[in-house]
């Protein structure tokens, strides 16, 4: 599977939105969403620095890159259209709200999936990157071919190789601690998207956005972290379509 970024900048529309994906994710998280879009509304679907090749790069990569990246990228929207919409899974999530707090007025909205503000890694998320790590995936196991279709860095046989991925993973944590603490600041609408079933979020991250105001946080019943059951996927494009497309997209044309 090839993981490529997705650039379509529209001269006639001064809105755009930018897709973010998660850490060892792609861009291919978002294909669904992004072939809803119209034409005339700009879209980026960023590849993060280190994804979409090998262990190597992903370990050669830092969380510093990846914001530096997310920031410059809605720079450089913010230059050309009015009103940036983000939407973002996982740790793309993070840089959303941060990006957010960062431009009140120019990012105008959040369609936000699996906001890791607290984790609680569960046997599952372990037993499906073993899985993917040996290739060992039968086709009937939804779940492990989720992961495997999730999975955006090259496999490695060579195991010690994923020792360098730790620097990035402890950035990770770091990052999640300092959104928890910005979360309170942010002001912009948002919907957030959490899985009952999540092998890596905490349950408890729905408590800790409401607790900071945070009202449209919605729980897929059937779903994972990367994995989503049928209606439940559903639901989140119908979602998509109805917040982002039809809602936030007429309410900023007939904006002056």
């Amino acid at each position: 599977m090839r993981h490529e970024a997705y650039f379509r900048i529209s001269a006639e529309h001064d809105t755009a939105i930018l897709f973010i994906h998660g850490i060892i994710g792609t861009p291919d998280h978002f294909t669904d969403f992004v072939k809803m879009v119209p034409e005339h509304i700009s879209v980026v679907n960023i590849l993060l620095d280190g994804h979409g090749k090998g262990v190597e790069d992903f370990a050669a990569s830092s969380m510093k890159k990846w914001k530096k990246q997310v920031s410059d990228c809605v720079d450089r929207l913010c230059e050309t259209h009015r009103r940036i919409i983000i939407a973002a899974h996982s740790m793309g999530t993070l840089f959303a709200i941060q990006q957010a707090i960062a431009y009140p007025d120019k990012i105008t909205y959040l369609f936000l999936i699996s906001t890791p503000l607290e984790l609680f890694i569960k046997p599952e998320m372990i037993s499906n990157a073993l899985k993917v790590y040996s290739g060992r995936i039968k086709p009937d196991d939804a779940k492990g071919m989720a992961a495997k279709n999730a999975y955006g860095i090259g496999a490695d046989k060579r195991f010690w190789k994923y020792l360098g991925w730790l620097p990035r993973y402890s950035e990770l944590f770091t990052e999640i601690k300092l959104t928890r603490k910005l979360v309170t600041e942010l002001r912009t609408s948002c919907d957030i998207y959490l899985s009952k079933k999540d092998e890596l979020v905490s349950a408890n991250t729905e408590k800790i956005l409401k607790s900071c105001g945070i009202e449209n946080v919605h729980v897929l019943q059937n779903s994972g972290h990367i994995y989503y059951d049928d209606a439940d996927y559903a639901f989140m494009l119908d979602e998509f379509g109805e917040k982002v497309l039809d809602r936030q997209i007429q309410s900023l044309d007939t904006t002056p």
